[in-house]
C-alpha cells in the first residue's frame, strides 16, 4: 500500500473543511464539500456496478463536476478517463471501445460541439455502454433506459458512505487519452504513486504554500492543467481553471482572487499582452508563472521578469512524463527559456536512433526518467516497447519524441519535436523556431506553422496567422521581418491570415487548423 492522493484530501477536509479547493468562474468547491460529494457519487458508481480497475469515461468541459467525477471514480479504485471535450462521434467511437469504458459522463455541450447529440449517435445504436449520465436539463437527455441524469444518479444510487481506495504504486489511477496527430488515439496508463509523487516534487521545488491561489489556462482533461492543479491541492491551496480562456475575464481575476500563481503558454501570454489597458491591471500578487505546451521566447520571458518582476518556470513535459527539465528565471535569468536543465528528482539521457547516447553538441531525442513515468500504452505493448525503456535498477525511462542540443553544464536546448520537423529541400526545419519568431512580431496575435506538400522542394512552411485587431501580414513583410533573425529557408512560404488559431485554452489543435471555418 502507498500513499495516496486522499490522504491530502482527507487530511484538509478535517483542517480547513470551508477552504475553495476548486474554483471555475464563480463556482466554488470546499475541501469540506469534496470529500462529502466523492463519498456520494462513488457509492453511486459502485451501485451501479463499477467496481475496481473499471473504466469510468469523463466528456466534458472544466467544470466542478468533472472535477468530482475523476476523483470519485478514483476513490472506489476504478479509473477515471477524460476524453477531449471537442471530440465528435467519429473520434467518440474510436475512444470509448479503445479504453473500455463501462459508464460515460457527459455534459450537453462544449463550445460548438453537442456532446450529447454525437454521443447518441452511438449510443446505444452502435456501441454498448451501461449507462450515460448527463449533467444535463432533463429536455435534451435522450429517452433511452441507458441514459440518465446526474441528479437522478445520485439521488436513486448515492449514500454519503464510500470508503476510500488503497492503491498499489504501481495501480493505475487514471487512462489519459491523446489524439495523436494520426487521429489513432493513444491510451496512457497512469500509476498512483508515481504520479503522486512527481506531484509532490515539483510543488515542493516550486515552493507552493497553503496560502497560494493558482489560476491555470490549461483544460483539466490535459494531463498537463490536472497535474499543475494538484501541485497546488497537495499543498492545500486553491486551484482555479477557466471554462474557455479570456483574456479580460483572466486578468480580472488576477486582480480580484489575488491570484499568486499563474499557468500561461506563450500564445496565451501573448494575448494578455496585447489586451488593452493591460498595465492597468494590478498584477502583483502574482510570484511564479508557469509555462509548458510551447516555445517560450525570451522576448516574452523578459517581460514577465523585467518588467513584472515575476518568476518564469518554463518546463518540458508530457503527458506520459510529467514535468522533466526546467528553465528557471530565479536560476538562469538572462540565457534562453529553451536552455533546460534537470531536476533533483529526474533525470535524462540524449540518444541516437539506436538508443545510444550522443556525444556533446549533438542533437538527439531527449529520454528522461520521472517517477510520473506512464507504466504502458493502454493496449498497445508494441508502442509502450517502443517508447518505455526499463534501466537495471527497474526505473522506467520515456523516450519523448523531443530533440535537444546536449550542451556543456547538464544543459538541453530545445530544438523541436521530431514529428514537427518540415523537410524543406535539403533542409530541416523545426515548426516550433518559427513559430516562436511569429509571436515576436508587433502585428501577430497568434501562429501556428505546418507544412503541406510540394511538388519541387517536398514540403513547404505553411503560417496560419492570427493578426492583432484589423492588421495585415504578408509574406513579404515575414521575409524582411524574419531577415538576420533566422535563415532564409526558414521564411514561411505561405501565410494564411484567420480569425482564430484553434487551441484547446493555449495548445494548437493542428487537427482542426485547415478546417473551412478559420481560413
Amino acid at each position: 500500500m502507498s500513499k495516496k492522493f486522499f490522504d491530502y484530501y482527507s487530511r484538509y477536509a478535517q483542517e480547513t473543511p470551508d477552504k475553495v479547493l476548486l474554483r471555475i468562474d464563480e463556482n466554488e468547491l470546499t475541501y469540506g464539500d469534496f470529500m462529502k460529494k466523492t463519498a456520494v457519487l462513488g457509492s453511486a458508481l459502485k451501485k451501479q456496478g463499477i467496481a475496481e480497475n473499471d473504466k469510468v469515461g469523463i466528456c466534458m468541459p472544466n467544470s466542478i463536476e468533472w472535477f468530482l467525477v475523476f476523483w470519485s471514480a478514483v476513490r472506489i479504485g476504478a479509473q477515471p478517463v477524460p476524453m477531449d471535450p471537442q471530440s465528435g462521434s467519429l473520434e467518440l467511437s474510436k475512444l470509448i471501445p479503445a479504453t473500455t469504458s463501462k459508464v460515460l459522463f457527459v455534459t450537453e455541450k462544449y463550445r460548438n460541439n453537442n456532446i450529447i447529440a454525437a454521443v447518441s449517435d452511438l449510443i446505444p445504436s452502435k456501441i454498448t455502454l451501461d449507462k450515460v449520465i448527463c449533467f444535463a436539463d432533463d429536455s435534451v437527455i435522450p429517452q433511452d433506459s441507458c441514459y440518465i441524469s446526474a441528479d437522478r444518479f445520485m439521488a436513486e444510487y448515492g449514500s454519503d458512505q464510500c470508503e476510500i481506495y488503497a492503491p498499489d504504486y504501481l495501480h493505475t489511477m487514471s487512462l489519459a487519452c491523446t489524439s495523436g496527430s494520426t487521429g489513432t488515439p493513444k491510451i496512457l496508463s497512469v500509476p498512483s504513486g508515481g504520479f503522486l509523487a512527481a506531484q509532490e516534487d515539483m510543488g515542493d521545488y516550486l515552493e507552493f504554500r497553503s496560502d497560494d491561489v493558482m489560476m491555470l489556462g490549461m483544460t483539466l482533461y490535459h494531463q498537463g492543467g490536472f497535474g499543475m492543479g494538484q501541485q497546488m491541492v497537495l499543498k492545500g491551496g486553491t486551484v482555479m481553471y477557466q471554462p474557455q480562456f479570456n483574456p479580460v475575464t483572466f486578468l480580472e481575476t488576477v486582480q480580484k482572487y489575488r491570484i499568486s500563481v499563474i499557468q500561461l503558454t506563450s500564445t496565451l501570454a501573448k494575448v494578455l499582452l496585447s489586451t488593452p489597458d493591460f498595465d492597468k491591471y494590478d498584477l502583483s500578487s502574482v510570484r511564479i508563472s508557469y509555462w509548458a505546451g510551447e516555445v517560450l521566447p525570451k522576448e516574452i520571458a523578459d517581460i514577465f521578469v523585467e518588467k513584472l518582476g515575476i518568476r518564469v518556470v518554463n518546463v518540458i513535459g508530457s503527458s506520459e512524463t510529467c514535468t522533466m527539465v526546467v528553465w528557471d528565471s530565479a536560476r538562469d535569468a538572462g540565457t534562453d527559456p529553451s536552455d533546460f536543465r534537470k531536476l533533483s528528482f529526474t533525470d535524462y539521457r540524449v540518444i541516437d536512433e539506436n538508443k545510444n547516447d550522443v556525444p556533446e553538441g549533438e542533437v538527439g531525442e531527449l529520454c528522461v526518467y520521472t517517477d510520473g513515468v506512464i507504466t504502458e500504452y493502454f493496449g498497445n505493448p508494441e508502442l509502450s516497447a517502443e517508447k518505455i525503456l526499463t534501466d537495471e535498477q527497474g526505473r522506467r525511462w520515456f523516450c519523448t519524441g523531443d530533440l535537444v542540443n546536449k550542451l556543456p553544464d547538464g544543459i538541453v536546448r530545445f530544438a523541436g519535436r521530431s514529428k514537427r520537423i518540415i523537410k524543406r529541400g535539403g533542409n530541416l526545419v523545426h515548426a516550433e523556431e518559427v513559430e516562436a519568431c511569429l509571436l515576436t512580431h508587433p502585428k501577430i496575435a497568434a501562429a501556428a506553422v505546418t507544412d503541406e506538400p510540394h511538388p519541387v522542394i517536398g514540403q513547404q512552411i505553411v503560417a496560419y496567422i492570427q493578426p492583432k485587431g484589423d492588421e495585415k501580414v504578408t509574406r513579404g513583410e515575414l521575409a524582411r521581418y524574419f531577415d538576420g533573425k533566422l535563415s532564409a529557408y526558414k521564411v514561411p512560404d505561405k501565410v494564411v491570415l484567420v480569425e482564430e488559431i484553434p487551441k484547446d485554452i493555449g495548445k494548437i489543435q493542428f487537427k482542426y487548423l485547415r478546417k473551412k471555418e478559420y481560413k
